[in-house]
């Protein structure tokens, strides 16, 4: 029997989520790989015949319907039935946002064992990936979309526990109040919408600004906006009218009041400086 085997390699590179290479291996009986380490993530499905995955010391005995996972730098072994070897399709991905995401589910070299039937979309989206890069044209934006269902699916089935999950410190209330600054800065948001989105009380959220801030909300709402239209005011396509209302501030004449008051200079002349 010949080893049959093709794939991919992703020249769309990508150093946060990138999906770098995938295929599908059709092996001779007995074919090993391994001992060794892998330097990036990657998931196999199996879908024909029978093999064996080592990992962390344990033998499994796979076959059709199987998934099973790699954790870079541990060492696996694989190797195909001696009378019925296995087939499969894979994916190998990396990045510096990958290892933050993976620790977000309880899968590891330790359990790195799944199956088709409880995660079917995992395995026929590891399939879709590699299918579609037969296709002529752009393959990132479709790699991308599908790697990320992979690991919506792995979280819902393999949720990692959080022992602390019921406790919330006020680092998290800062944090989440960041974001919602971030996310809305634009529109007319003030200390009441911040106090009933955290569902706190407002003398609270003021004395977590306080300790994390050394300013209260409103003021950070304020210079978070000004901070935006500054950078904004660097272009210039932008108006200072635009730059006013794209930040979050009711008129022009608050937003100069407030734009001299923290920069010492009108939002006009600052632009004439930056731009000469």
């Amino acid at each position: 029997m010949k080893y049959y085997r093709w794939g991919f390699n992703n020249q769309s590179y990508n150093a946060q989520f990138y999906i770098s290479s995938g295929g599908f291996e059709k092996p001779h009986p007995k074919h090993s790989y391994g001992p060794m380490g892998r330097s990036g993530y990657m998931i196999h499905c199996v879908t024909s015949g029978h093999g064996i995955f080592k990992s962390d010391g344990k033998v499994y005995h796979l076959k059709k319907g199987d998934i099973f996972y790699i954790q870079p730098h541990k060492t696996t072994y694989m190797e195909a039935d001696e009378n019925d070897p296995w087939t499969f399709y894979w994916v190998r991905f990396i990045g510096n946002l990958v290892p933050k995401y993976m620790k977000r589910i309880n899968l590891s070299y330790k359990n790195p064992i799944m199956s088709q039937q409880d995660l079917p979309t995992v395995f026929q989206d590891v399939i879709d990936i590699v299918e579609y890069s037969q296709n002529s044209g752009p393959q990132d934006f479709y790699y991308q979309s599908k790697m990320f269902a992979i690991l919506n699916a792995l979280e819902l089935h393999f949720p990692k526990e959080n022992p602390h999950k019921n406790v919330t410190t006020t680092s998290d209330i800062y944090d989440r109040a960041l974001r919602y600054i971030a996310n809305n800065y634009e529109e007319q948001i003030s200390v009441h919408d911040l106090v009933r989105y955290l569902n706190i009380d407002r003398s609270y959220l003021f004395r977590i600004f306080k300790k994390h801030s050394q300013t209260n909300p409103q003021e950070f709402i304020t210079n978070y906006r000004l901070n935006k239209a500054s950078e904004m005011l660097k272009s210039k396509e932008n108006t200072v009218e635009y730059v006013a209302l794209s930040c979050g501030f009711l008129s022009y004449q608050s937003f100069f009041r407030f734009f001299k008051k923290k920069y010492g200079i009108s939002p006009s002349d600052y632009k004439k400086k930056y731009l000469n």
